[in-house]
């Protein structure tokens, strides 16, 4: 029971981790729920706040005219039609048929001409951001291309075969994409806080952390109310052992070690005049490193420090660390 517990790399423990991790499990759902509505939020924001576009698109068929040696015209393709679309005449003939506040960059900007498969068949895309200017600048550069058909050379007629109304441009919907990337960015993120925390946070909840901290022998648990009976006879055991002893040495002192507090004077004078402190660490209340410092704050004031204990333990947490056994079922831990 008295023997010397020290542990020569105190690493980190793994098992408490997780447990007081599964303690946050809340915190954690909280974080991704909020990660995926933030996700969410942002996407629309995104997705919304620039300028809304307007499409509309035409068919036009190419008549094509036959050359000096009888073979058609071939020489138009997409790049050939972007350029002549804002180029005279057909940029020219395009402004003839709109009003005077169309621009000819504007107008320009918003066709794109291309041929697909057939040579044939000219599509022009009109995309501006407003529906209305949509439509009459598509309406416009038809004509025109009707107009062109009939004085080139190179054509017997251009006609135009399918005109659609424009519509909203709508993108293709991320958001699913948009709340799952949240969602992980909030776990990890909120795992990441967590695990920083408890790295720091260096609170005593085992007997494990009591050795590499203060050099001092663990006697045990100590529960409020009713706690397992086993435990809190190897406790009883070991005072009885240190009370026997200390009858030959010396009296026994049991020191309440708080996070807020250091020894009094008047606490300082019992701790050397019994020479057999005890002392007595709250669960979850204090820190390690602050373990440490008493105890050798203690050891200048020439006070010998025989071994420590948890007080206020909590059952349920000990028996998910421990298993079941002496520290009682599931069931038993509820009660207390």
């Amino acid at each position: 029971m008295m023997n010397r517990y020290r542990q020569p790399d105190e690493g980190v423990d793994i098992k408490k981790y997780m447990l007081r991790l599964l303690k946050r499990l809340p915190v954690l759902l909280g974080a991704v729920f909020g990660g995926a509505l933030l996700g969410a939020v942002i996407y629309t924001i995104v997705r919304t706040v620039p300028a809304r576009q307007y499409q509309a698109f035409a068919k036009i068929q190419l008549d094509f005219a036959a050359d000096e040696t009888g073979e058609v015209y071939q020489a138009y393709n997409g790049y050939t039609w972007n350029d002549l679309m804002a180029a005279d005449p057909i940029m020219n003939l395009t402004l003839e048929n709109l009003s005077a506040d169309y621009g000819r960059e504007e107008v320009a900007a918003a066709m794109r001409a291309e041929i697909l498969s057939d040579i044939r068949i000219l599509t022009l895309t009109v995309t501006t951001g407003s529906a209305a200017r949509t439509d009459e600048i598509l309406g416009a550069a038809v004509q025109a291309l009707e107009t062109y058909g009939g004085q080139a050379k190179e054509f017997l007629a251009i006609n135009g075969i399918q005109t659609t109304q424009a519509k909203l441009v709508v993108a293709d919907s991320r958001m699913a994409q948009a709340v799952f990337v949240g969602a992980a960015l909030g776990l990890l993120f909120s795992l990441l806080g967590i695990s920083l925390y408890y790295v720091m946070d260096d609170r005593i909840l085992v007997h494990g952390d009591i050795g590499p901290s203060t050099e001092l022998p663990f006697l045990g648990y100590v529960f409020e109310g009713d706690g397992p009976a086993a435990i809190q006879q190897d406790y009883e055991n070991a005072l009885a052992y240190i009370r026997e002893r200390r009858q030959r040495e010396g009296g026994l002192y049991i020191y309440e070690v708080r996070q807020d507090a250091t020894p009094t004077q008047e606490e300082f004078e019992k701790m050397r005049e019994a020479e057999w402190v005890i002392l007595s660490l709250p669960f979850d209340g204090v820190q390690k490193t602050y373990v440490s410092y008493i105890r050798e704050l203690l050891r200048a004031h020439q006070c010998s420090v025989r071994g420590a204990a948890i007080r206020e333990a909590d059952v349920k947490f000990l028996r998910r660390y421990y298993g079941s056994g002496i520290f009682g079922t599931e069931k038993d831990a509820a009660k207390v």
